[in-house]
């Protein structure tokens, strides 16, 4: 699961970043969808056996909730970006558990994200949509960034090659309750469980 994290942050963290360009460059984007949206994601470049390949990310634009899964993943994650807080949800098992990310690392991640310098850098279509293409530099990580007028993230890779890029959009109402964590699932600390069965986890 915890492969699945870091696209998920690029997703949630991405179009939150200040458009900080000292020539003029294209209006910086919203910071969240504007409209709820489902996208299907492939992942760009070298990546460990553990990262998902596809996965779908789903946009409750109301209440800046993403809902991220991927038919490779036995969970999903929800992360609502007015608290900051990510879980993972295994219906399987019907449970729940905080996000295997360590909360000091996502939020210096968002912090990097936030601050980035964005430069205009033209248009692009993918996915049969059109977005603005953004170069971003921000301690020593550089790519570039693709986002719509509405603040969806089209395509996303550093200078590896590494990222993701979008295979289908499609606009349509989300139902509320998909982004909810169903009643009578457990809340379990997998750290926690793991550590007691000597698994040496890391705390969070």
């Amino acid at each position: 699961m915890r492969a699945l994290l870091p696209f998920l942050a690029l997703a949630v963290l991405a179009t939150g970043a200040q458009a900080q360009s000292p020539s003029p460059s294209p209006a910086r984007p919203p910071s969240f969808p504007t409209r709820d949206v489902v996208v299907s994601y492939r992942v760009l470049g070298n990546a460990s056996p553990q990262t998902p390949r596809e996965f779908t990310v789903a946009a409750l634009a109301a209440e800046g909730r993403l809902r991220v899964e991927s038919p490779s993943m036995p969970a999903w994650a929800l992360a609502d970006r007015r608290t900051g807080r990510t879980e993972m949800v295994m219906d399987s098992m019907r449970v729940v558990t905080p996000s295997p990310v360590r909360q000091d690392e996502a939020m210096r991640y968002l912090r990097m994200v936030e601050s980035a310098r964005l430069t205009g850098a033209g248009t692009a279509t993918q996915a049969g949509h059109r977005c603005t293409n953004y170069r971003f530099d921000e301690g020593g990580q550089r790519g570039t960034a693709c986002l719509t007028a509405d603040g969806v993230l089209l395509r996303g890779v550093n200078e590896r090659g590494e990222g993701l890029e979008a295979t289908r959009v499609e606009y349509a109402r989300q139902d509320p309750s998909r982004f909810r964590v169903p009643e009578g699932y457990r809340r379990v600390d997998l750290g926690d469980m793991g550590r007691s069965l000597g698994l040496g986890m890391p705390r969070h």
